[in-house]
């Protein structure tokens, strides 16, 4: 659990939402332990496996923490959560491409896929319409989404996207400009809400993409839809082919989605299960993406579970909060993410967003 230090901007109206956490046994699936030698997946050294196998089901897929993408191993990757995912031409069942490491982040919202790893299947862009009174031209729909440290610039495009047995069709998603000299150029103000740093490669954002699945459902939200940036960064541009980026008011369909919430069923939130490790940690660790709250016999909420309320802070609506106490210090303001703050271990917790529908006014 983080402090809400960590920026990004999600300015949506929210309603109240559970948590429940599950901290008996870090998994509640059978775990086990075995031992490798050579290289780990993902360019991770050697080292114990340790993982959990339940629960299973079409609803769910396989986490791996390891060493990451091999063009990332060199930096030391450690503690962050992967995925694999599929994303295809919207309407297509063949044109497709499979992209293992990406990574799971429960702090963040929409799928963001190195530009490259997907130029063979065409995506096409999603369109700025023109906006007299935002003075929107019109133009290619393009994100700056910074971290802490770093941001993420590219166009937004439509695709399937598919993990698990579970589909989004026809979602909005980055495509992460990882070219030598990008379609269209990070605007000044971009660069500097990322610190100078833009994570534009593999081995910069140690991962080969974002899968964000948080507790809202747009990355941004009403801010955006008005396109009234004032007291933070901007978010969205519209890029005119030959033209200079400007700032953007972005309808909330073209804005970025969370995945979960187009789906079909199990649409409603996630569960993320990993397995307690030893206490000198795990070359590997294993664990379960299960999709839904309630809605399969494998994601259901245990009576034992511990409830906690979260809602937005006023002063900063950005994310669901929830108060934690470590010491004799209270954190008023702290939300769950699966991107670490550092440590020996994976994270060791199995937790329940119950999501409510995400809202605009």
């Amino acid at each position: 659990m983080n402090s809400s230090s960590r920026t990004r901007s999600y300015i949506a109206t929210f309603a109240a939402a559970l948590i429940a956490l599950f901290m008996a046994g870090c998994g509640g699936g059978t775990s086990s332990v075995t031992t490798i030698t050579g290289g780990g997946a993902g360019g991770g050294g050697g080292g114990s496996v340790v993982s959990v196998d339940t629960p299973t089901g079409p609803n769910t897929t396989e986490i791996v923490v390891d060493g990451g993408p091999p063009s990332a191993f060199a930096l030391g990757v450690a503690n962050i959560p992967y995925v694999t995912v599929s994303v295809c031409t919207p309407g297509s069942a063949t044109n497709c491409v499979t992209i293992d490491h990406v990574l799971l982040d429960t702090g963040s919202i929409g799928l963001r896929v190195m530009k490259s790893a997907v130029a063979s299947l065409s995506l096409p862009a999603v369109a700025v319409p023109a906006d007299a009174v935002s003075a929107t031209p019109a133009g290619d729909a393009v994100e700056c989404y910074p971290f802490v440290l770093g941001a993420i610039w590219g166009p937004i495009a439509r695709a399937d996207l598919h993990i698990a047995g579970e589909t989004a069709s026809s979602l909005p998603i980055q495509l992460i400009d990882d070219s030598t000299t990008p379609t269209h150029a990070a605007p000044a103000d971009c660069v500097a809400a990322s610190n100078g740093g833009l994570l534009s490669s593999v081995a910069s954002l140690e991962a080969n993409g974002v899968l964000g699945v948080g507790m809202i459902k747009f990355d941004c939200g009403l801010m955006c839809v008005t396109g009234n940036y004032t007291g933070g960064y901007t978010l969205y541009y519209s890029c005119p082919t030959g033209g200079t980026c400007s700032p953007a008011a972005v309808p909330s369909a073209l804005q970025m989605q969370n995945p979960v919430s187009f789906f079909a069923t199990n649409n409603n939130g996630t569960i993320v299960v990993l397995p307690t490790l030893p206490d000198l940690g795990a070359g590997v660790a294993k664990g379960r993406l299960v999709f839904g709250i309630g809605t399969q016999t494998n994601n259901q909420i245990s009576p034992t579970a511990k409830m906690y309320l979260v809602d937005a802070n006023p002063a900063s609506a950005t994310y669901l909060y929830l108060t934690t106490t470590v010491g004799s210090t209270v954190y008023r303001n702290s939300y769950i993410d699966t991107i670490p703050a550092g440590g020996t271990k994976a994270p060791c917790i199995s937790w329940r967003p119950i999501s409510i529908p995400w809202t605009m006014p």
